[in-house]
Formats: structure tokens, sequence, C-alpha cells
């Protein structure tokens, strides 16, 4: 069994994939590791790369897939990660904005009695109405209606053990726009460790006030009923 599975969506990162890769090779060379890149339909040169990438580098693997969202290309690492049985799986996003150097805050206490170790984004890099949706809005839903506080459910930084994921997908078996949000709210035993967080240096991506709106509403719906689906199953 290997120790690590690195699950990281790739969604046009021309300017980006090479760096971010680079950085994980580094801080894992140690480590029994695989890096898993789910290609989310890029159409720049994202896949040209990543094929240049994968040539001298057998811990690279590449998912390619039709575009089907964030949430769609994570669940599809995750699936792939469970089943060829890593013992961890972290998963990183591919826009730079974390340090590599932090994961080893997270792989230190791998092997404390929870279910994921999420890294907490410290002076959080984005937009502000992209921080007051997540950290101020989402945080008090989860608060009043589920009586939990999570501090950053959707950090796309942690360190999933094995065990857990499997018995998260079996109750995550559609598409989800958000399924690390749902995966933090399913966790009955989470550790949060503070991490670094940077602006974009290339490719900015924008996201329009009211499109942000509109996917809000559309999460805590799709919350509410995940909520009610675990409720009978676990």
């Amino acid at each position: 069994m290997k120790k690590l599975a690195i699950v990281i969506p790739v969604y046009n990162e021309e300017d980006n994939i090479k760096k971010v890769l680079d950085d994980w090779k580094i801080i894992l060379k140690k480590n029994e590791f695989d890096i898993i890149v789910v290609n989310d339909g890029s159409h720049d040169k994202t896949n040209f790369i990543l094929n240049k990438i994968k040539k001298n580098n057998k811990h690279i693997k590449i998912l390619n897939k039709l575009n089907g969202g964030h949430g769609d290309s994570i669940l599809s690492g995750y699936k792939y990660a469970v089943k060829r049985n890593y013992q961890f799986i972290f998963q990183v996003d591919s826009d730079d904005q974390f340090s590599s150097l932090d994961f080893n805050k997270l792989w230190k206490i791998r092997n404390k009695d929870c279910d994921l170790i999420l890294g907490c984004r410290e002076n959080r890099q984005d937009p502000i109405i992209r921080i007051f949706l997540s950290k101020i809005m989402l945080r008090f839903f989860f608060i009043i209606f589920f009586q939990k506080y999570i501090t950053d459910a959707n950090t796309p930084y942690r360190l999933i053990k094995n065990k857990f994921l499997k018995i998260f997908l079996n109750n995550c078996n559609k598409k989800y726009l958000a399924p690390n949000i749902l995966m933090s709210l399913f966790a009955k035993k989470i550790i949060t460790i503070n991490v670094k967080h940077f602006q974009r240096s290339k490719g900015v991506i924008k996201w329009p006030a009211k499109k942000l709106i509109f996917f809000g509403i559309k999460l805590i719906i799709e919350i509410i009923k995940f909520k009610k689906l675990i409720s009978k199953n676990y």
C-alpha cells in the first residue's frame, strides 16, 4: 500500500501547473507517494504541459475528463485514490495559492485520532465577497442549522484518511457542487492547522457577485439535502 496520494484538480492552469507540480515533487521526494492530476477538460496548454512533465515523473498520474466543474474533479480524484488503496489522500488546488512547505504541519500529525486534517487559510487572499460568503455566512449557517463550528469548511488543503474517505464516498454518490464542504460536515473528528494563503500570481479567475450569491443559494440547498441523506445512513 502506498502511503500518500496528492489529488490536484486542474482547469486551464497553463501558467501555474508546472511550478505547482515542481513544488510538490520537491517536498514529497522522501515519501512513497503519487500525484494524481485531474484535468477537467482544459482547453489551453495545460494538457500539453502535463504530458511533457509526466514523461520523466513516474509518480505523476493524469486523469483526463470532460469538463464537469471543480467538485466533480475532486470526486474523480478521490475515487481513483480510494480504489488504489492509498493510506492517506491529500487534496490541494492548482492555483499556486498554497505553500507545499506547510504540508509537513499536517503530515506529522496524520496518525492522530481524527477523520481529516484541514489546512485553514490564514489571512486568506481572495476577493472580499468570497471571503464573506465562505468565512461569515457559511460558518454561521453551520452553527445555526447543524450546531457545528468549522473554521474553513471548503479549504482545498486537506489530509484525509482512507477509511473515512471510503465511508464518505459511499454517501456522496451524486454530482455535488462542493464535496469538500459536505466532507467537512460529514466528518466527526476534525483537526485544523493554520496554513499560509497567497494571491493568485497568474491566471486570475473572476466570479461576479451575482454568480457567487446564486452559487451560495444552490450550495445551501445541496447541504440541507445531503444532511437529510446522511442522517438516515450514518
